[in-house]
């Protein structure tokens, strides 16, 4: 059983701050750094930028590393538990050097069964006192709860989570155990289309007509819908005709290093379908967010 004190010092003790005040984690021969990529809203003067995915940015020997290989190589479950929540806590630390007042902050909230309720409510406490520290309202921060097969768990945090006012995502939507009565038990404010379901769906004209339907009725239960993934101005056009309310993906903007400067200005939609169906390379992905 992980002691959640003890986790909660092994992460304190992994983390490095610079002149600047950007923080850095450290998990054997490798750094942690937070890369952040944009959100935007789909509004009527535009994609506005309103939110920020945090992004685990892991490099070896200075040079980046691909995430999907560096989690590969995180085999014992209580060494993912802490890389994952080291990941959680970084993004969350880094996001005042952004510079941008009221940007949406998205970060998986990670929890375990191995840690149990009680920990997992502290968890919480945690965030809210840092929230609270940096004077950030909590309804800023989206927490999408990574999957557990402990239903009880996940709605037990869902609960805490809203109690303090921070709001609830679903993550990965169409993929796994991301299913309508999964965001009905959870009740998230936020429902994310995963990238790869939705760029399948957008080549073919019957899916798409269907995934309309399914971001209506996500809307009428009162959620909103992030698209995630996209990569064309062909993709982007199926996206906007959606009606979702918050769009993200390489076409858009990609990651950057937390501390980097953020461009606040709005995208014109016209000029993105103007740039026509570039595909935008997929070697450099950082993957799935962290």
């Amino acid at each position: 059983m992980t002691d959640a004190a003890d986790l909660a010092r092994r992460i304190d003790n992994a983390i490095l701050v610079d002149e600047i005040g950007i923080e850095t984690g450290r998990y054997g021969p490798y750094h942690l750094k937070t890369l952040y990529q944009p959100i935007f809203a789909n509004t009527a003067q535009g994609l506005i930028p309103r939110g920020v995915e945090g992004l685990a940015g892991p490099q070896r020997e200075g040079q980046p590393v691909a995430t999907r290989a560096f989690f590969a190589e995180v085999s014992a479950a209580e060494d993912r538990l802490f890389v994952e929540n080291l990941c959680h806590t970084l993004h969350l630390r880094n996001y005042p050097n952004i510079g941008v007042d009221g940007l949406m902050l998205f970060i998986k909230h990670y929890a375990s069964a191995d840690l149990g309720l009680d920990a997992a409510r502290r968890q919480v406490a945690d965030v809210a006192a840092f929230l609270d520290e940096i004077s950030v309202d909590p309804a800023l921060l989206v927490c999408e709860i990574a999957e557990t097969a402990d239903e009880t768990l996940m709605t037990e945090i869902a609960a805490e989570l809203r109690k303090r006012g921070i709001r609830i995502a679903v993550d990965d939507f169409g993929v796994g155990r991301s299913t309508l009565s999964r965001v009905r038990l959870l009740d998230p404010e936020v429902v994310k289309i995963d990238g790869g379901w939705f760029r399948r769906i957008a080549d073919v004209a019957m899916a798409a007509k269907l995934l309309n339907s399914l971001v209506d009725a996500l809307q009428r239960e009162g959620r909103q819908v992030l698209i995630q993934g996209i990569e064309t101005a062909a993709q982007l056009r199926v996206a906007m005709q959606t009606g979702a309310d918050f769009v993200q993906g390489y076409l858009l903007g990609r990651p950057k290093l937390a501390g980097a400067i953020f461009d606040a200005s709005p995208l014109h939609i016209e000029g993105l379908f103007a740039s026509g169906d570039r595909v935008v390379p997929l070697f450099a992905a950082p993957g799935r967010s962290r």
